[in-house]
């Protein structure tokens, strides 16, 4: 009897942790490279908006939210995690999205400062270094397989 106990504690410790979940799985490399598609694209997006300001206004408040969308994209990255053999690479590819979200916020806080109106005069466009180093993480990514683009110019 005391047997039947033992099995039946033991099976219900088990049936608890697995209801717990325990540790997730990771995502799969075709699920991990939508969601850099997506990261990828969110950012591409907001970028492209900054470029079609008509106004420093406009400018600065599209720059504005621009840095918020690549930050959160950048986070949503890193919650969803990435297989393993992508770790390094997703780590990369998260610091740098979220410092090239950082890094367009305060131009944008910059660009409001009394003075600011000739940080921009004669200027061919702006470029991050983060963007540089985004688009080194994805060209890791694409020369191991996974079917992604770096972030075009804007």
């Amino acid at each position: 009897m005391s047997r039947l106990i033992v099995c039946a504690l033991s099976a219900t410790l088990v049936l608890a942790v697995a209801a717990c979940g325990g540790s997730e799985a990771e995502p799969t490399a075709a699920e991990y490279a939508r969601a850099v598609v997506t990261a990828v694209d969110r950012t591409d997006y907001a970028l492209a908006r900054v470029t079609r300001a008509k106004s420093m206004d406009e400018l600065v408040k599209r720059m504005t939210e621009a840095g918020v969308v690549i930050s959160a994209a950048a986070n949503e990255l890193e919650e969803h995690g990435a297989p393993s053999v992508y770790t390094e690479e997703n780590e990369k590819l998260v610091n740098s999205l979220e410092t090239l979200g950082n890094d367009v916020t305060s131009t944008a806080e910059q660009l409001q400062q009394p003075g600011s109106e000739t940080l921009l005069t004669g200027a061919q466009g702006l470029s991050f270094d983060s963007w540089d180093e985004a688009n080194l993480a994805l060209g890791s990514l694409i020369g191991s397989g996974l079917p992604v683009q770096t972030l075009q110019r804007h």
